[in-house]
């Protein structure tokens, strides 16, 4: 909130706004896929150099900094522009009262979000790439990170209330393919709003906050232009959030607790006469609790639960396909990820504290729910059971 502005350290490195980070993984499923994810991996068992990272980050002066991050996909192989938010930013007063506001110019809705109990910056924070994934996902899940470009005007005020609004817009086809971004659900018709309240207490080693989220955006889905196609009008999704947090900090032990209900309705009018959708009313729901415990920021443990299902729609998601399709035309999936991990510097006296950061994590997966059903899900054989995902990995930052 304060704008990357926030500066300390000495020597050179002090006044370097540049990092890095790559994390390596292996991935194992309980049941080979049909196909390769990619065409440089097997069906199961595979390691990969998932993601190296550059990060320019800091401030350009007293009010002005911002974090924008450059990715290379080892899995997809290509480079892409990642998240960015840059931002002018004040401390002062707002109608008598104590504030830090400003403006957030970002690629993704929520982005700006200060709490780890939305989607950017939630759990789990790194997941395997080379497993299968579920058909659905709603607006503020991702389907537009990366691909728009948003302002937001924020203020936290007393050091209680959040509030956030914002504007977003998709970026054309031919700038995305530029930034090695993928095109999204389709061309905003005008700009989509956001706004974001929440209010946060702090009371000795604890804080916890509460907060919601409303997001809507209406799209040209088969045009790359912002003017619908006669005849086949537009679609609108509309998402609503609550979510919520606890979290304690102790010199020896860290609890946090958060969750987020997100509630998606859309109106697919130009995607069902397109014939990709069987009805053009719909909603969609994703549902998440995690629970995390360090030690002596060096042993975690993390325990997340998320269910997401919605309303019957064949052509939206289809069958027809090995592993990833959905026999019932339902999106319902829902999975339970154990996690342990060991940050050997993460202590401030550790070996090379605070220049590397390292963590090694083991994280599986267990799906009791997959694309609407729990056997024979795809039609082809596979039960919900078999995208059981063991990952290992490292992960380093600079």
């Amino acid at each position: 909130m304060g704008g990357y502005t926030l500066r300390g350290g000495t020597g050179p490195g002090a006044h370097i706004p540049l990092s890095a980070m790559f994390y390596g993984s292996y991935t194992n499923t309980q049941r080979g896929q049909s196909a390769p994810v990619s065409q440089h991996y097997g069906n199961n068992g595979n390691f990969a150099m998932d993601q190296i990272n550059v990060f320019l980050a800091g401030g350009l002066t007293d009010h002005i900094g911002g974090f924008v991050q450059g990715t290379f996909d080892g899995i997809g192989s290509q480079m892409y522009w990642d998240n960015t938010d840059v931002r002018l930013a004040y401390n002062g007063t707002v109608m008598g009262h104590s504030a830090t506001y400003g403006l957030s110019f970002n690629n993704a809705p929520g982005l700006s979000d200060p709490y780890n109990s939305t989607y950017p910056w939630g759990y789990p924070y790194v997941s395997s790439a080379l497993n299968v994934g579920p058909l659905a996902g709603t607006l503020l899940s991702g389907s537009l990170a990366g691909n728009a470009v948003g302002v937001d005007g924020y203020a936290f005020i007393d050091n209680h209330i959040y509030v956030d609004v914002g504007l977003y817009t998709t970026m054309t086809p031919g700038f995305l393919k530029t930034l090695g971004e993928a095109y999204g659900p389709g061309a905003t018709n005008e700009p989509a709003p956001y706004a974001r309240i929440a209010y946060e207490w702090d009371w000795g080693n604890n804080n916890a906050h509460i907060g919601g989220t409303f997001f809507h955006a209406n799209f040209n889905p088969a045009s790359s232009e912002r003017t619908a196609i006669a005849g086949y009008g537009q679609d609108s999704y509309t998402d609503w959030m609550a979510d919520a947090e606890w979290q304690y900090i102790g010199q020896v032990n860290t609890f946090t607790l958060d969750g987020h209900y997100d509630y998606e309705t859309s109106n697919l009018g130009a995607t069902t006469a397109l014939g990709g959708s069987t009805n053009s009313g719909n909603n969609l729901t994703d549902a998440r609790t995690t629970f995390t415990y360090y030690y002596k920021n060096t042993y975690g443990i993390n325990v997340s639960w998320d269910s997401l299902y919605g309303n019957r729609n064949p052509l939206l998601y289809p069958g027809g396909t090995p592993d990833a399709g959905s026999a019932d035309g339902k999106p319902d999936t829902n999975s339970l990820m154990l996690e342990a991990d060991w940050v050997p510097f993460g202590k401030a006296n550790s070996l090379w504290a605070p220049l590397v950061n390292l963590k090694f994590g083991v994280q599986y997966t267990m799906f009791t729910k997959f694309n609407g059903g729990t056997t024979n899900y795809d039609g082809f054989g596979r039960s919900a059971a078999d995208n059981n995902t063991l990952f290992l990995y490292v992960w380093t930052i600079f």
